[in-house]
């Protein structure tokens, strides 16, 4: 057999190869739990949140929600690609429910909000959310982990009188400090690429394609943040650069605000942090409780 044809050959049997690892792929890897999932996970629970489905302009957002606190509300919003159910650990926590309601949304284009009809605008994802804040008890804190993280700082710029505080972990906000991926996030969007990409792969890079350009719209709008905010950052964060901590720490000019940097955590804080997010949420909560 000549060189060429083996040549051939070869490269036509890896992209067969990589068509069927990504069906595979797209088949086998979830971000969200199924509701058998769910149910099995709370049977043996004191508690368990109720499904809340909304409209907006014909986008239905869903979002799951425990009512049994009465000094507040802790609005969850999850990172790229994800779903409610990142959170689910809170759900389940005495010390959290007891004092506030739980919230915790599908973000736009993710678990049952109108999965893959993903929003690359943060400010029209901010829009998408607000019912959920305007229905929340006050004083309301919006604890968002990586991308969750400039969506609930761009929710605190567009909606000041909704947001009374913020949890900020790992959140992605410095538009220079954006990896630059256009390598192979511009071709994912591709047709053919995009056909036979893991589908959760290619809702989230619709977000983060245009995430530095959404980053660098909010610059301008920092000044308006005046919600008491805590940022908690890994120092060894792989996939949102550490820089991003200081950064809030500089930008909330007019926001009362603190910063952990935590030497060695890396980018998992709600899952590997969860004792420390959950003693600042409910200081953060006492605090603003005060101001009353």
């Amino acid at each position: 057999m000549k060189a060429g044809k083996k040549v051939r050959i070869g490269c036509l049997s890896v992209f067969v190869l990589f068509i069927v690892f990504s069906q595979v792929v797209s088949s086998c890897i979830s971000f969200s739990m199924s509701d058998k999932e769910v149910e099995k996970y709370f049977a043996d629970k004191a508690v368990k949140p109720e499904e809340v489905f909304y409209d907006v302009d014909g986008y239905e957002m869903h979002y799951e929600k425990l009512a049994i606190g009465e000094e507040g509300a802790f609005i969850f919003i999850h990172g790229t690609p994800g779903s409610w159910d990142a959170f689910i650990d809170y759900f389940a926590d005495s010390t959290l429910y007891n004092r506030a309601e739980i919230i915790s949304p599908d973000r736009p284009g993710f678990g049952k909000s109108s999965y893959a009809r993903p929003v690359r605008s943060l400010e029209e994802q901010a829009r998408l959310l607000k019912p959920i804040l305007e229905a929340a008890q006050s004083p309301r804190i919006l604890i968002g982990h990586s991308l969750g993280g400039p969506i609930a700082v761009r929710l605190a710029m567009d909606y000041p009188e909704l947001v009374d505080g913020m949890i900020l972990l790992a959140p992605a906000l410095d538009p220079a400090l954006e990896p630059d991926e256009d390598w192979f996030r511009k071709p994912m969007r591709w047709p053919v690429i995009g056909a036979i990409a893991p589908k959760i792969f290619r809702i989230s890079n619709e977000e983060l394609v245009f995430l530095e350009e959404e980053l660098e719209f909010m610059l301008p709008l920092w000044q308006g943040v005046e919600a008491n905010t805590i940022t908690i950052q890994g120092t060894s964060d792989s996939l949102v650069d550490p820089g991003n901590g200081p950064f809030a720490d500089s930008a909330l000019v007019n926001a009362p605000h603190k910063l952990i940097m935590l030497e060695g955590q890396n980018h998992f804080l709600p899952w590997n942090e969860s004792v420390l997010i959950k003693k600042e949420l409910l200081s953060l909560m006492d605090e603003l409780k005060a101001k009353d």
